[in-house]
């Protein structure tokens, strides 16, 4: 087996074990949104919290370090049109894999910190609390996590079918 070949390997089951954490997040927060208990809600929240820990953030990373690698081995174009490449879509792939901070910075972060206090007010009281429940049902961050499996399907579009 050659290194390239290993690389590759690595960069698929990273992508598999990021989009597999994803997806499974969001449905484990479907099962919670329609609990009425808040003990439930909570501890799903916990285990959505959990995939995030051990497989969106860290499986992220390793996609874009293995991804980076192989491409330098096999000298795919990462910069496209700016190198003189004819194909663009690692170039756009890059381009998206740049913008994946904002949103966390931007938007999920601030929500958090602003959720966590909900949670454990409707804990304390021992029941969902409308607030808690606005907070379950917030259409921003549903569509926010719904742009969010979109970018990840279209990149694996691009690197599946690499389009142009």
């Amino acid at each position: 087996m050659s290194w390239s070949r290993l690389l590759l390997f690595l960069h698929i089951m990273s992508a598999i074990m990021l989009i597999g954490g994803i997806f499974a997040r969001q449905v484990v927060r479907a099962y919670a949104k329609n609990s009425t208990d808040v003990k439930i809600i909570s501890e799903l929240y916990n285990a959505a919290g959990r995939i995030e820990a051990v497989m969106i953030r860290p499986f992220n990373g390793l996609v874009i370090l293995f991804g980076v690698i192989y491409a330098l081995m096999i000298g795919a174009p990462i910069f496209g049109f700016l190198q003189g490449a004819e194909q663009n879509w690692l170039l756009v792939t890059n381009i998206l894999v740049l913008l994946i901070p904002f949103p966390i910075i931007f938007f999920f972060i601030p929500r958090g910190k602003i959720f966590e206090p909900i949670m454990r007010d409707a804990l304390a009281k021992g029941q969902v609390t409308p607030e808690l429940r606005e907070q379950l049902h917030d259409p921003a961050m549903k569509r926010m996590h719904q742009v969010e499996m979109a970018g990840v399907v279209f990149v694996v579009i691009l690197m599946v079918f690499k389009p142009f």
